[in-house]
């Protein structure tokens, strides 16, 4: 299903669509009520990634206002304020949501299994990727801003990755840690040494 990779692409679009903020409720709605883990620290957690924003920040991403997109792309866009909070509100909100590092402490050293992109960060000697961020949309961190710390991971212990294969989204299932990672490309909140990497199927 597509569902576990809507948040992040809302959040990509911040500056997009006037009717997104909507759209993300609606999403953040669907989530799972119940957010508790399994008693079995052994059991492989299928996780979407609204599972990994803590309760306060999901509670702010349901509460989300609506942006003004009067003027197009021009000076008085989202794009070009850089979520400028000072005279506005809602911008403040978005800055918040998408600048947040808060995590769920309850996920450190967990068997997880989360859907996503990959960016790559390291490579090994035959060009296959061995570390990489992990992101709920496509051309994040390179074609389009970077989603929030708590909304990227930090992925290592890649096999036989092909770098072509990166339009791709995958499942990747490892053990998941609260450890950050700063790089140039962006920050992450969470990390996760990789067990298996798998096609991710849309149905």
């Amino acid at each position: 299903m597509f569902k576990p990779l809507l948040i992040g692409t809302i959040l990509a679009l911040v500056a997009s669509a006037p009717a997104m903020a909507t759209e993300t409720a609606k999403a953040a709605e669907q989530a799972p009520a119940a957010r508790s883990l399994p008693a079995d620290k052994s059991k492989v957690i299928e996780l979407e990634w609204t599972d990994l924003l803590p309760d306060a920040d999901l509670q702010k991403m349901e509460a989300l206002p609506e942006v003004s997109h009067e003027g197009g792309e021009g000076a008085g866009s989202a794009i070009n304020k850089n979520f400028n909070t000072s005279n506005d509100p809602s911008m403040k909100a978005w800055a918040d949501v998408m600048s947040s590092a808060n995590v769920r402490p309850e996920l450190n050293g967990r068997k997880v299994k989360l859907p996503g992109f990959v960016v790559p960060i390291e490579y090994d000697a035959d060009q296959n990727i061995t570390a990489f961020f992990l992101v709920p949309y496509f051309g994040a961190c390179i074609h389009v801003p970077p989603p929030p710390p708590n909304q990227i991971v930090y992925v290592s212990g890649a096999k036989n990755l092909k770098a072509d294969l990166i339009y791709n989204p995958f499942w990747i299932e490892g053990t998941m840690t609260t450890d950050t990672m700063s790089h140039d490309l962006a920050n992450s909140a969470y990390s996760l040494k990789v067990d298996k990497i798998s096609e991710y199927i849309y149905e």
